[in-house]
């Protein structure tokens, strides 16, 4: 809504209408003088004071047509009121619409006063916005649902029209359609009475012609008839014959069969001998080879107990020979000492012993140290003795133990050679049997590559014979009517063969129409079927369907179901075949119908009520039970093969038979893979055995190395004491010696007179002619003793190294003797088994 925003001058009053006065009373309503007043008054009022308005009002003249001027006035009071006037008459605000609309004066629009930059805003603005303030302000815009909605009822009439039109087209096309069937029609009823006519007419004609052919090949027949009874009974008697050697053939095939499975069954069982055998002979040359070790050893080990029994002998001798040497001097001293000497008288004897005691008296400390160094001399010698006897016993059996130990470390080193050969070739075998084993692994992969490929050729192959209609049954079946055909002249050949489809569009329909008849034979009579029948019997080539021509029952197609629709054909009109052959066709097609797609099978069979079997051309087909079949989907579509790529098939499967069949044998590889691991068996039975051995000598070189190590001990040990003990006998010698010349002195002095008298130069030789002989006769008996006790301990030694000797000895003879025994069960065995395959 327009306000006036006009000014309200000071001077001016407002009147109970609301209406602005000047000071002479006179309304400022008017538009045009209030707007001239605004101007003239314009200053005075800027530099007044303002009083406070009650009312704003905004007014419209409008002159009509007619130049009849009117004014619309509408007043806002401060209490938000209004007031309507039309030429300062009060009206409602419904009637101040109406006028308003009468004039054609759009109430609702924004304004009809153009005020300064809405036509630039009304430009700047989008041509859809801009249409729609067109449509607001013309009006249409209130118009708009119901436009849409008559617009849409119009294009549904027009698509009615156009739909009531394409009906219209459609019933003229098929009444078009019907009246052009209906002249083909009588065209072909036309065309079928003349048919009949021409098919009397060649008939008669034919009739005519085949009685005379009749009357002439009766009398053929008859003359040939008797030429043929002479030439059964030929047959009749060469056929027997030929029975006869079949049976004997089948009797020698028999034998023959027995024989050859008998050969197999010897063969495979010589063939698991020879691999009984493998391990046999492994097991004797293992058992061999120790037997020859163990003979060595026992060789070496008779050599070391002859020798050590020699050494015990020896010792043995030689301690009886100082055992009888001690006897003797036991003697011969006795005897010396009842006869050696001389005698002195009582004084004497009585003057020395008081010599004696003053020499005691003066040297008594000197010979109580003498005599205490004399025995402990003759202890430490004793001690020196047992010491030296030790070292000498412990050296001897270091350098024995030594020996021994080095014997054995030969041995463990061969045997180690042994294993570690051996080792080597069970590697070696164990790599060659990878290898085989790797080898067959690729064969058999080979093989199985071979195969798929085999298959996959033979599967094409099959597929492209089975759509030459050349399965192997089809094959047998088609030499069985092949043979059949040389045989007996009235033969005409299979169904199938005899009749084709005349276009390539009812292949697959073909095949469903003829039915069980696809492979019958076609005879000419019934007496040439008996006879083939007669002859499959006596060869045995199963079950075959005849159909002869001059006993058949058949009829004529049904005449009215021709022209029943444009997709349909009778499968009769679809063959090509030998006039010969029509009736056997018409029997096995009879009413059948192809129809081109599914709907009009439908339509035929259930809309229209035709009784008949209904095939399609995708081979679905509707039974006269009303039972529905068959069907080829996109992947029964099969494709046509040419004679040569069948031809190209069967080169290729012949040639990957031939990779197949050229393959390594898998048997020999397998029987080479048996021997190999044989042999392999007995090397780590022989590795085994080494290694028990080894371990056998291990323990036993640890053993010896210990008893070593102790010996050695004991000789470190015994060798300072021995050291030690005869150094102490030396100074003990030293000290015996000093105490021995001061006592010398002592008796020289003492004794002079004494000894000078009896005639001895001093003293001690007196004493040396009567006590040295009992000091040598302890000496000597020292001697004897130990001697004796260093032969004994040498002889006890060797005794039980002689007994270890031979009990190592007996244990390689245990061995060798169950080695003999072992190689003499396999050796038996092995004859046995020799014996089986001789």
């Amino acid at each position: 809504d327009l306000v006036y925003r006009g000014r309200v001058l000071t001077k001016s009053k407002i009147d109970a209408n609301g209406n602005v006065v000047d000071g002479n009373g006179e309304a400022n309503g008017d538009a045009e003088r209030g707007a001239d007043e605004s101007e003239s008054d314009e200053e005075s009022q800027a530099n007044g004071k303002r009083n406070g308005p009650q009312t704003a009002w905004v007014m419209a003249v409008y002159e009509d047509d007619a130049g009849e001027e009117q004014r619309w006035k509408r007043s806002i009071t401060s209490a938000g009121q209004s007031e309507y006037r039309i030429n300062n008459r009060t009206v409602t605000a419904k009637q101040y619409n109406d006028a308003l609309e009468a004039e054609n004066i759009l109430i609702k629009a924004r304004n009809f006063l153009v005020f300064q930059g809405d036509v630039e805003t009304v430009a700047s603005q989008s041509p859809k916005d801009l249409t729609r303030l067109l449509e607001q302000i013309s009006g249409s815009l209130e118009y708009a649902k119901e436009y849409d909605r008559l617009k849409a009822e119009k294009e549904a009439a027009d698509e009615e029209q156009a739909h009531k039109l394409n009906q219209r087209r459609g019933i003229n096309g098929e009444i078009r359609q019907y009246q052009q069937q209906k002249d083909e029609l009588d065209q072909y009823e036309q065309k079928l009475d003349e048919k009949d006519q021409a098919v009397i007419t060649s008939v008669l004609y034919k009739l005519f012609h085949f009685q005379r052919t009749i009357e002439d090949s009766t009398n053929e027949i008859n003359k040939r008839q008797e030429e043929l009874k002479e030439f059964r009974r030929n047959v009749q008697k060469f056929e027997d014959q030929l029975q006869k050697a079949q049976q004997d053939q089948a009797k020698v095939g028999r034998d023959v069969s027995k024989v050859e499975r008998e050969i197999k069954r010897r063969e495979k069982s010589v063939e698991e001998k020879e691999n009984d055998l493998v391990p046999i002979d492994e097991k004797l040359s293992i058992s061999s080879k120790k037997l020859a070790t163990y003979e060595t050893s026992s060789a070496d080990i008779g050599k070391d107990r002859t020798t050590q029994k020699a050494t015990a002998d020896k010792l043995r001798a030689s301690l009886t020979t100082v055992q009888k040497a001690q006897a003797r001097w036991q003697a011969e001293w006795t005897a010396q000492q009842q006869t050696a000497g001389r005698a002195l008288s009582a004084d004497d004897l009585a003057e020395y012993q008081n010599i004696r005691g003053e020499v005691y008296k003066r040297s008594g400390e000197d010979q109580a140290k003498a005599d205490n160094i004399t025995r402990q001399l003759k202890t430490d010698e004793e001690t020196v003795n047992s010491l030296k006897s030790t070292v000498d016993r412990a050296q001897s059996s270091a350098t024995a133990l030594k020996d021994e130990v080095s014997t054995l470390q030969t041995r463990r080193a061969d045997i180690d050679r042994q294993v570690k050969t051996t080792t080597k070739d069970i590697r070696t075998k164990q790599t060659a049997i990878n290898s085989l084993k790797s080898e067959r692994t690729r064969t058999r992969q080979k093989q199985r590559e071979l195969d798929e490929k085999l298959q996959q050729a033979g599967m094409k192959l099959a597929e492209g014979q089975s759509q030459q209609r050349e399965s192997k049954k089809e094959a047998r079946q088609r030499e069985v009517v092949a043979t059949m055909k040389r045989i007996f002249p009235g033969v005409r050949g299979m169904v199938h063969q005899l009749c084709h489809p005349k276009q390539k569009k009812y292949e697959t329909a073909l095949p469903i129409i003829l039915g069980r008849h696809w492979d019958a034979v076609i005879v000419d009579t019934e007496k040439t079927a008996q006879a083939c029948i007669g002859y499959l019997k006596e060869q045995r080539w199963g079950l075959v369907s005849f159909l002869p021509l001059d006993t058949i029952v058949h009829k004529q197609p049904n005449a009215n179901l021709r022209g029943l629709s444009r997709n349909m054909k009778l499968a009769i009109d679809c063959v090509e075949f030998d006039s010969a052959n029509e009736r056997a066709i018409n029997m096995v097609c009879g009413d059948d119908i192809i129809c081109d797609d599914w709907e009009t099978a439908r339509d035929l069979k259930w809309n229209r009520k035709v009784d008949v079997k209904m095939v399609t051309l995708d081979g679905r087909c509707i039974s006269k039970a009303d039972l529905i079949s068959g069907g080829e989907g996109p992947s029964d579509k099969k494709r046509r093969f040419e004679d040569a790529e069948v031809e190209t098939l069967r080169t290729l499967v012949e040639k990957l038979k031939g990779d197949r069949d050229g393959l390594p044998n898998d048997h020999k590889r397998q029987l080479e893979e048996e021997t190999l691991q044989s042999e392999l068996s007995g090397m780590q039975q022989k590795v085994q055995y080494l290694q028990d051995e080894l371990t056998a000598l291990d323990r036993n070189i640890e053993s010896k190395t210990k008893e070593l190590n102790h010996a050695r001990g004991l000789l470190q040990e015994a060798e300072p004491k021995y050291e030690e003990q005869l150094g102490g006998l030396e100074t003990l010698r030293q000290s015996l010696e000093e105490y021995t010349s001061a006592t010398a002195e002592v008796e020289d002095e003492v004794f002079a007179g004494f000894c000078e008298r009896l005639g001895y130069p001093d003293i001690r030789e007196y004493e040396r002619q009567q006590g040295t002989m009992q000091q040598e006769a302890k000496e000597k008996e020292n001697d004897f003793k130990m001697q004796i006790s260093r032969l004994e301990s040498q002889l006890n030694y060797e005794t039980d190294k002689l007994k270890s000797t031979e009990a190592r000895l007996q244990t390689i003879r245990d061995k060798s003797q169950r080695d003999r025994d072992m190689i003499a069960e396999l050796t038996s065995q092995r004859e046995a088994i020799g014996e089986e395959l001789d």
